[in-house]
């Protein structure tokens, strides 16, 4: 009966042991995927400030160019039209072109298997 109860004690300390290690895993792999998110949204995040700086600058020079051969009220008015249109077309495939992209990588990035890590 005591064999029994030191082989007891002993599969226990290795569950524990199991459960702990298996948590660990848990929280690591959390960490690397938070981690993995957070840097891409801050690289998207800067790509998209730096990229707005560069078309301000090119639309102030398309508008200039085309202001010295047409009006440089309806210039800018033309520039304007085409970032309007722009718009329209981005809330109209918002999804095709924004949440199918950001729901496929979370998806890809959350429930993606551990085998699969060295696929990088």
């Amino acid at each position: 009966m005591n064999q029994q109860t030191d082989n007891f004690k002993r599969l226990c300390s290795i569950a524990m042991k199991y459960v702990t290690l298996q948590l660990d895993y848990a929280r690591l792999t959390a960490a690397e995927k938070i981690t993995v998110l957070l840097s891409t949204i801050a690289f998207f995040a800067l790509a998209v400030i730096i990229g707005t700086i560069t078309i301000m600058f090119i639309s102030i020079g398309i508008g200039h160019w085309l202001a010295a051969t047409i009006a440089p009220c309806t210039a800018y008015l033309f520039v304007s039209a085409f970032y309007l249109i722009l718009l329209i077309l981005l809330v109209i495939f918002r999804h095709r072109l924004i949440y199918n992209p950001a729901a496929r990588f979370i998806s890809k990035l959350f429930l993606k298997y551990p085998d699969e890590h060295n696929e990088r």
